[in-house]
């Protein structure tokens, strides 16, 4: 078996996740890991799969290419990279936290804060963010992986201070 990325984009409609699935198990695929974010109407997937490994690239793509084709998908295929397949590899003292954040939604708050995360090294693993329905506010949710010797304490204390012109609050808290 080798396995694959397969990525995809479009309007969201209903019956997409059936067509792609019925297609990954005619070429007798099998679904490692799956992901799925719908954003104001659009969805994108991502998959891991692996297929025999005596299947062409040419194949998997063009089979799921017709799967997708009557739902306007944009589909990329890779190569899964053996080195990037493994499970992320953190430091000794990484530590995981869930970042929760809100404030006024104003142009510059997400680049303010994501640089004070660059800064420490801080990966962030996960994030998720909406917008109030009147589109003055903003609530989001990051999942993080702190290096050792980034106190938890200080790095939710700079966010706050970085945010203070955006209404910013921020709640860190360990990971379950």
């Amino acid at each position: 078996m080798k396995e694959w990325i397969i990525i995809m984009a479009a309007a969201n409609r209903a019956g997409i996740l059936a067509a792609v699935t019925r297609a990954i198990t005619e070429l007798r695929g099998d679904l490692r890991e799956a992901s799925q974010t719908v954003v104001r109407g659009h969805f994108t997937m991502i998959f891991s799969a692996e297929f025999p490994g005596t299947l062409e690239q040419s194949i998997i793509r063009d089979h799921l290419q017709d799967a997708c084709r009557p739902f306007g998908i944009e589909l990329v295929l890779r190569e899964q990279d053996a080195a990037a397949a493994a499970p992320a590899q953190y430091a000794p003292g990484t530590t995981h936290f869930r970042l929760r954040l809100g404030g006024r939604n104003e142009p510059g708050v997400l680049r303010r804060l994501s640089q004070i995360m660059a800064r420490h090294s801080v990966d962030i693993t996960g994030m998720h963010a909406e917008r109030s329905e009147d589109g003055q506010s903003f609530e989001m949710i990051q999942r993080l992986a702190l290096p050792a010797g980034v106190d938890p304490l200080l790095l939710q204390q700079e966010v706050e201070a970085a945010g203070q012109d955006f209404g910013v609050t921020a709640d860190l808290r360990a990971a379950d």
